[in-house]
């Protein structure tokens, strides 16, 4: 067992990661990392850490749809479907919370 941000491991399983309540924690790699846009990633992060997609667009000068629209693409790319998905997996990266 590791703890990795609050939650119990089982790492028993290379790259099948558990929470104790058995939920499956994401896996991004590097590699899946790169097939985003800068802009995407940037998105991504600011998303991971927590911000609304209109408090995106305010930082970025984008519409809150845009924004929307960059992480409609990017998740199937990270192989995630909620934001609560990307903040798990990117909060797991080094370096990734670059905002």
């Amino acid at each position: 067992m590791a703890i990795l941000k609050g939650h119990a491991v089982d790492t028993g399983r290379a790259g099948t990661g558990r929470t104790q309540y058995g939920r499956r924690l994401p896996h991004i790699s590097a590699a899946d990392l790169s097939a985003l846009t800068r802009q995407e990633r940037r998105i991504a992060d600011l998303t991971a850490g927590g911000l609304t997609n209109r408090e995106i667009g305010e930082r970025m000068h984008l519409s809150p749809r845009t924004v929307g629209s960059h992480l409609y693409r990017a998740f199937p790319k990270l192989g995630i479907t909620s934001r609560a998905a990307l903040r798990d997996a990117l909060g797991k990266l080094p370096g990734t919370r670059d905002t």
